[in-house]
């Protein structure tokens, strides 16, 4: 089931749609018809265009003839290089020097003359005459020759833009290849200017190198003399160091180590002549303080041969006197002898032993001295080493400063010769592949291409016209409009006549004209009113529209005149008291009416009339009165309404527009019901919507709505319910109204 409501569903969406195309089928077929024959017209008078293409290819690297990258830095392995190169390849510079080359300013193709015929020579006097005046203006705020140069400019500026306007670089996925195209209706031309395009590059490259070598080979010149002159200064600088310090020999490293090892021995040496000292003054000053029969116990005197001699001679003697003095006495002159010979051994050993310690005493001075000695020279080497390491620092700096110097001389020198040479040498990362060829076929226009497009166009746009212009139309056209936006019931619709004979009563259509389709529709809107309660008949229906000039008082003389002919006695009542019509249609005259009952100057009896329609009697609205509203909000109206339902099967009240004055909400009150007229495809939505919610307000009960002057000519797609009746009760003296 679902499946199948779901199949309605869309299939009646599908029909609202060819509907909605039908009834504007005329603005789509113009739409359809404009653009079809505008493109036509255009594809078929428009000028062939020709494209040629020359194919270059443009390599990531220079050719690397020498090395001079640091001097003309060309950072070919960046990512935007190839962007830049499309860039340059399209610019205005390349551009101009192709105009300029070719001429192209006073081509055919750039400067076309004037046509003959009379649309562009009104066109190039609306130009001219326009460019005067911008002219002449300008020449009041801008001096003469700023003008003429500004004009200048603009002109060169116009041409370049049409120029590039046609260019088009086409660089090939994941290669290196570009082709670059230009269009031109002349194809000699197009290809002359691809190809011109394609040189000017390569030699726009060219020149840029050049004067990037140009520039650095000046830049290399000027850094050589500025480093010619700081070498200069800084070996001046190194050179009268050297002979402000007497330095003759260069500071390597042999030199310090030489330096080292003698402050090494001179400390040796200065430490074995400390010791040396030490120990001489340690055997000098055994010898002082000691007596001096205790001289012997001294190890260098003992150790003297000398000292040893006496010692032997003397015990010798000492021997000799002892065995003597046991045979002679003390004066013996062989004792005396004897002894005398010791006095005189003792003096040589006391003699001895002062020479042995003088020997010290020397030794010691001697070993001071030397130790003194050595120590000086130490001291002096190790200042003069230090002195020497002061000035090999400074000596060093001036030394590394002049042979940086020199270095970055001879680096300049070395590049300077590098640049002059590629000065001489053309290279370039670019090449063509192939040169441009005269195009044979045009690019434009494409016939059967425009065509197919203007067809596909034509029909999008003149459905989307058709639905654009039925989303903005906000009227009320069809009974799903009244369901779904008013959310009331549809009591049918009215189609538009006219009376072309001008017969008596031509408006009471369903008298005169029985069998025509607005006289079936009038009988459908009885019929769906008789049966709109299921308990009884409504007996009094009011009628009122959201509007003026709705039609809701033709349709209540013509729903009087059809309850009438089904044999009921039926009463119209013109309520419309600001406006009344009732009586014109009836062709009767306005005297006596409602407003006469209200104010109690006529009766009820007095005031009904005949209308010449059997069964249908009328109450005009009689003289216009200055508060009809009150009139009608007065006490005796539901007296009059509640004593004509007892005299009348059927009354039908026509009263003023619901939205514009109170008067219908007032009588609505006395109705068993509203009937809601709306012009089809006229009255907007929302302006029903307040007519209704202002019934509402008061608790009326709303019959529903009928959709009154369809044109069934032109919206007889809406109301396909109703085509039977149409041609069933169409007749010779009716006509559709447009």
């Amino acid at each position: 089931m679902t499946n199948n409501f779901d199949s309605i569903a869309e299939e009646v969406h599908l029909r609202d749609y060819i509907r909605i195309l039908a009834k504007r089928k005329w603005l789509v077929i113009t739409a359809f018809v404009l653009i079809v024959a505008s493109t036509a017209l255009f594809t078929f008078t428009m000028d062939p265009v020709y494209e040629a293409t020359a194919k270059i290819v443009i390599e990531k690297e220079n050719p690397n003839v020498v090395s001079i990258e640091e001097v003309f830095a060309l950072d070919a392995a960046d990512s935007d290089y190839s962007q830049t190169q499309f860039e340059i390849l399209q610019s205005r510079t390349v551009a101009r020097k192709v105009i300029e080359r070719l001429d192209l300013g006073n081509t055919e193709e750039f400067n076309p003359a004037p046509k003959d015929d009379a649309i562009s020579t009104v066109k190039q006097a609306l130009r001219e005459a326009i460019d005067s005046v911008k002219i002449a203006v300008r020449s009041i705020l801008t001096p003469k020759d700023k003008l003429e140069q500004a004009l200048a400019e603009e002109s060169d500026s116009r041409l370049v833009d049409n120029f590039l306007s046609r260019l088009t670089i086409d660089p090939v996925r994941n290669s290196r290849v570009v082709n670059v195209r230009f269009k031109a209706k002349d194809p000699v031309l197009a290809a002359r200017i691809a190809d011109t395009v394609t040189q000017v590059f390569i030699e726009l490259g060219l020149e840029t190198k050049l004067m990037a070598v140009q520039d650095a080979v000046s830049w290399l010149s000027n850094r050589i003399q500025e480093e010619r002159a700081k070498v200069e200064e800084a070996q001046m600088r190194f050179q009268k160091y050297k002979e402000e310090n007497s330095i003759i020999t260069n500071f390597s490293s042999g030199t310090e180590q030489v330096t080292q090892q003698k402050l090494a021995e001179l400390n040796s040496k200065a430490i074995e002549a400390e010791a040396a000292r030490v120990e001489a003054e340690t055997r000098y000053n055994q010898t002082k303080g000691i007596s001096s029969n205790s001289l012997d116990s001294v190890a260098e005197i003992l150790a003297s041969p000398v000292i040893q001699s006496i010692k032997a001679s003397e015990m010798s003697v000492q021997n000799s006197l002892a065995e003597m003095s046991k045979k002679y006495g003390a004066n013996h002159p062989q004792i005396i002898a004897i002894k005398a010979e010791l006095n005189e051994l003792s003096k040589r050993k006391s003699a001895e032993v002062q020479k042995i310690v003088q020997s010290l005493k020397n030794n010691f001075e001697l070993a001071l001295a030397k130790e003194k000695s050595l120590k000086e020279a130490l001291r002096s080497q190790e200042q003069g080493a230090l002195s020497l390491s002061k000035k090999s620092i400074q000596y060093g700096v001036l030394q590394r400063e002049a042979e940086s110097a020199k270095e970055v001389y001879d680096l300049l020198v070395k590049r300077f010769k590098e640049t002059t040479l590629t000065e001489n040498m053309k290279t370039v990362n670019v090449r063509v592949v192939d040169k441009a060829e005269t195009p044979t076929q045009p690019i434009k226009p494409r016939k059967a291409m425009n065509m197919l497009l203007a067809l596909v166009l034509g029909i999008t746009a003149g459905t989307g016209l058709a639905f654009f212009a039925e989303y903005l139309d906000n009227t009320l056209k069809t009974p799903e409009d009244v369901a779904r936006f008013l959310h009331m019931p549809y009591l049918g619709m009215i189609p538009s006549i006219i009376d072309i004979d001008n017969n008596s009563m031509a408006e009471v259509f369903v008298h005169n004209d029985p069998k025509s389709v607005a006289s079936e529709s009038v009988r459908g809107l009885r019929s769906n009113l008789l049966f709109s309660k299921a308990d009884q008949m409504p007996q009094v229906v009011l009628l009122t529209s959201a509007t003026p000039k709705e039609g809701k008082t033709l349709v209540a003389v013509n729903l009087g005149a059809a309850m009438a002919q089904a044999g009921c006695k039926t009463l119209l009542i013109g309520a419309d008291m600001r406006r009344p019509r009732a009586h014109k249609i009836l062709e009767l005259e306005n005297g006596a009416g409602l407003s006469n009952i209200l104010s109690s100057v006529s009766s009820v009896d007095e005031v009904i009339k005949p209308t010449g329609i059997p069964n249908l009697d009328i109450i005009t609205a009689g003289p216009v009165p200055p508060n009809p509203s009150e009139l009608l909000g007065s006490k005796r109206m539901p007296e009059l309404i509640a004593s004509l339902r007892e005299r009348y099967e059927h009354i039908i009240i026509d009263t003023p527009p619901a939205t514009a004055v109170t008067d219908a909400a007032v009588l609505a009150q006395h109705a068993d019901g509203v009937v809601l007229i709306s012009k089809a495809f006229v009255t907007p939505k929302e302006l029903v919507r307040s007519a209704i919610e202002a019934l509402q307000k008061i608790n009326a009960k709303i019959f529903g709505v009928v959709l009154n002057s369809v044109n069934m000519s032109k919206e007889g797609a809406y109301y396909y319910q109703y085509a039977y009746y149409y041609y069933y009760g169409e007749k010779g003296n009716k006509k559709r109204r447009g």
